[in-house]
């Protein structure tokens, strides 16, 4: 009579096909697939072919090893700094941050989210950038019995002169923050009025 043996195979985090009886000198494909976020590492033997094929000789006992996928998420800004970075196992939740720096506000991230602070789950490698934007800040200046100029919409950190001319008859006093000075320079950091 012909010898039967057994092939048992086993897998974690993948399914595994080829176990059963087999008659002596048979062929067997065994495959290994892994579940989602895993790749396929090794057979317990040592083989790394996925698909292979055995002729059974004897009783066979084989595990499929899988180890999860690990991504890169990579974050970049100018004008503004992001965190989130780094190296990720599959189905991680990273909550990334975009700060924009002082005189700038957050615009979206390159995807068109709109939030600065998001949480995404991690299934590939994932490149993004937040984008940000200058303030732009309204100086609007006014006066009795005179003229001023200087008024408009300016980024920040613009350094802008503004001036008051009084009418005939008049003389310039003040600034309404107290400033004596006709002629000024100030650097624009918020609305100004």
């Amino acid at each position: 009579a012909i010898n039967v043996y057994t092939v048992t195979l086993t897998a974690e985090n993948g399914t595994v096909t080829g176990s059963g009886e087999y008659n002596h000198g048979t062929e067997v494909i065994l495959t290994a697939t892994p579940n989602e976020g895993y790749h396929f590492v090794k057979w317990s033997d040592g083989e790394t072919t996925l698909t292979r094929t055995i002729t059974v000789t004897g009783n066979v006992t084989l595990t499929a090893e899988f180890a999860i996928k690990v991504y890169t998420v990579t974050l970049t800004a100018e004008n503004g700094t992001v965190i989130g970075s780094g190296e990720y196992n599959h189905g991680t939740e990273v909550i990334l941050i975009a700060t924009p720096n002082e005189g700038y506000h957050f615009v979206k991230w390159s995807d068109g989210e709109t939030t600065p602070t998001r949480t995404i789950t991690v299934t590939d490698n994932v490149t993004l950038t937040a984008e940000f934007a200058i303030n732009v800040y309204t100086v609007t200046l006014t006066a009795e019995n005179g003229s001023v100029t200087g008024s408009g919409q300016y980024e920040h950190g613009k350094e802008i002169v503004i001036s008051a001319t009084a009418n005939e008859g008049y003389h310039f006093v003040k600034w309404s923050d107290g400033e004596t000075t006709l002629t000024r320079t100030i650097t624009v950091t918020d609305n100004v009025t």
